[in-house]
């Protein structure tokens, strides 16, 4: 059996995280993708102090972004186990319930310099192939040429957005993917990009407020 590992903060979850995992499955043939939110990274210690504590709901929105790949199965043992989010730990306890199993972890391919920081890294790549995909990079500058352009218009319906911005003032300036807003409240967000730069999406972003003809 061919199991993935796609551990992360997913804080938010977004279009590039399931474009990974679609081409993970694909390209090595998985049976089975654990995705596993971390609770806090190992590497983002500082900025997990200024983020909401909301884990359970982040690990709802994952689940949710995740439903549509069959094989992929959302794991809540990181949250549970509370801390700091140790992927040897994690790969040691899947290893065990899974003799006999190959083990790939997922990782962007921006992650595969500082891999050997990583606790226990020698221990680590023996149990474990890692496999590094390419991330889908849009800058906000590029999104607002968009806007500009007529690619981009607002949700139509006044209700939705008034709900959106109201929920902006009520998070103190976070939006629902848990970013900072600027002032003409555009969400600069991974997710939204992604849906940007694929010419087959057309609809509403996550957060109901912007509109891709």
């Amino acid at each position: 059996m061919k199991i993935g590992i796609y551990g992360g903060s997913f804080n938010p979850v977004h279009f590039g995280h399931v474009n990974l995992a679609k081409k993970a499955v694909a390209d090595l043939a998985l049976d089975r993708l654990i995705v596993i939110p971390a609770n806090v990274s190992p590497f983002k210690t500082e900025a997990a102090k200024d983020m909401p504590p909301l884990p359970w709901d982040r690990l709802e929105m994952v689940k949710n972004a995740f439903a549509e790949i069959p094989e992929a199965v959302v794991d809540d043992r990181e949250l549970s186990r509370g801390g700091v989010s140790y992927a040897i730990d994690t790969v040691r306890e899947i290893a065990a319930e899974n003799p006999g199993a190959e083990l790939f972890f997922l990782i962007g391919e921006d992650s595969v310099e500082g891999l050997p920081r990583w606790k226990d890294y020698d221990e680590l790549k023996k149990i474990v192939t890692f496999k590094a995909f390419p991330r889908t990079k849009e800058s906000s500058t590029e999104i607002r040429e968009l806007f500009e352009k007529g690619k981009v218009v607002f949700n139509g319906d006044e209700k939705v957005v008034k709900v959106v911005k109201d929920g902006l003032v009520r998070k103190h300036g976070f939006c629902p993917c848990r970013l900072p807003k600027l002032p003409e409240f555009f969400c600069p967000c991974d997710e939204f990009k992604g849906q940007l730069a694929d010419p087959a999406y057309h609809g509403l972003c996550h957060c109901r407020l912007y509109l891709k003809p």
